[in-house]
């Protein structure tokens, strides 16, 4: 049976995506404390390695941004035709692909970050102290490419309250060892990346948690619903043009630090800094974004045309915005 339309209002909206509002916001902020604890240190360089380095892989990890915003919209969809057990295997796939996706990353390290660097002509001190830093990260890749997923399943079900929970998690434990590992043993920028990698996996293990009423019917490991060729060439098409879309904003937004990085350490380190800001503003705003595709979702599953509902939730979230 399908889910009773509940009515919506900005009442809605904003409870739906205010948590994400804070919850995003705290994204930008620990990369705005991960500069601070490496500028520290007094130079530039370090913060300019802990900049290109947090962007190339933040960078890869985003080409798989796909599975939020993928995940949210299937998931949503699941919810509004009563489909409660495609709702859990929609979890499991996202799971699965985002530890293919972690695995390979692991795998195809040396030529991707190789590529990377030729791409950022820095000064051989970043250089080496970013090659430090991605070869720390890289290793919780399975797990940060699966928060994703687990996000967009939480925000499909408007439960953004969990993903604050989870986001705050995330970043108080990076936070707390960044300053433990930097300043008090003076790890230095491997002492960042050890802070992220373990933020990372405790994330992905307190947000199996938080989903785990999806554990919970037999539906998240029945193989022949999982590996569906009709659902899985579905979820394909879903989410390419979400993949190109991500490419190319990534692209984009990477190319500020890449080309920066010509111009010397400071301007490197600068231009980190100027990022930070604006990508406070950035995460915040996509809250509402957030709420849009949950209410959305649940209501093309019901089989409405756009209509004036969806003028009205088009509406009421950018009002809120």
């Amino acid at each position: 049976m399908a889910e009773t339309a509940a009515p919506l209002t900005h009442r809605r909206v904003l409870k739906i995506a205010l948590p994400i509002v804070l919850s995003n916001a705290t994204v930008p902020i620990l990369g705005a404390v991960d500069t601070g604890v490496v500028g520290q240190l007094g130079a530039a360089a370090p913060i300019g390695a802990v900049g290109i380095g947090a962007v190339i892989i933040s960078g890869v990890y985003w080409i798989f941004g796909f599975l939020r915003m993928g995940t949210t919209g299937l998931a949503a969809q699941a919810l509004g035709r009563g489909d409660r057990a495609e709702v859990s295997a929609l979890l499991s796939r996202a799971l699965m692909i985002a530890f293919a996706a972690g695995a390979a990353l692991i795998a195809l390290q040396w030529p991707i970050f190789a590529a990377a660097f030729t791409l950022a002509p820095a000064s051989a001190e970043v250089e080496t102290l970013a090659r430090d830093y991605l070869a720390i990260r890289v290793w919780s890749a399975p797990a940060a490419i699966a928060i994703y997923g687990l996000t967009g399943w939480l925000i499909a079900q408007e439960r953004t309250g969990a993903v604050l929970v989870l986001q705050l998690w995330m970043n108080g434990v990076n936070i707390a060892l960044d300053l433990w590992f930097v300043l008090g043993l003076g790890w230095g920028v491997p002492g960042v990346a050890v802070a992220t990698f373990l933020a990372e996996w405790s994330g992905l293990a307190l947000g199996l948690w938080l989903c785990r009423d999806a554990f919970a019917t037999p539906a998240w490991r029945d193989r022949a619903r999982i590996f569906d060729a009709a659902r899985l060439r579905h979820m394909a098409a879903v989410n390419t043009d979400i993949l190109i879309r991500s490419v190319l904003l990534q692209s984009i937004v990477i190319s500020f630090l890449f080309w920066g990085a010509g111009f010397g350490d400071v301007p490197l380190a600068a231009n980190q800094v100027l990022l930070q800001f604006l990508n406070i503003t950035a995460f915040a705003l996509d809250g509402f974004a957030f709420a849009a595709e949950a209410w959305w979702g649940r209501r093309w599953a019901r089989g409405r045309r756009f209509g004036s509902g969806g003028r009205r939730s088009c509406r009421r979230s950018m009002a809120a915005w």
